[in-house]
């Protein structure tokens, strides 16, 4: 599995909570809206796990906004989820990319689509190496 840094499209600041650790890494905090409910909601940072805290109660089959904790951009996009039919939300990748995932809690789509394949691997991987350094 690998751990992915992310940021928000919009204003491009650092989306990565150190404070709040899922699956041994800092997890990704992102706002969201349920309805009337708002909450805050941190995601695991690792691609491929789909573990998430948050205090308000996401039904299973909820579809939620979400938003940047910065500039309070809608991360949710017009292209739906080949699954279920839900909005993605996106976001982008410190390796010159982005991830999509679906908004509809209990779907498990999501991908990374990375602008430079070799290059945003590189940098991927080296970062790992230097993790494992540590």
């Amino acid at each position: 599995m690998i751990p992915v840094a992310v940021s928000c499209p919009t204003c491009g600041r650092d989306l990565m909570d150190d404070s709040v650790n899922l699956d041994g890494n800092p997890s990704i905090r992102v706002n969201f809206k349920l309805g009337e409910e708002k909450g805050e909601l941190h995601l695991s940072s690792i691609y491929g796990s789909f573990r998430y805290l948050t205090e308000v109660k996401v039904g299973a089959g909820d579809v939620t906004d979400l938003y940047c904790p910065h500039c309070n951009a809608l991360l949710n996009t017009d292209r739906p989820c080949g699954v279920c039919g839900a909005p993605l939300a996106h976001l982008k990748l410190e390796v010159d990319g982005e991830v999509f995932f679906c908004s509809r809690r209990g779907c498990k789509t999501h991908n990374i689509e990375l602008r430079d394949l070799e290059g945003s691997l590189e940098r991927m991987y080296g970062r790992l190496r230097k993790d494992e350094v540590k």
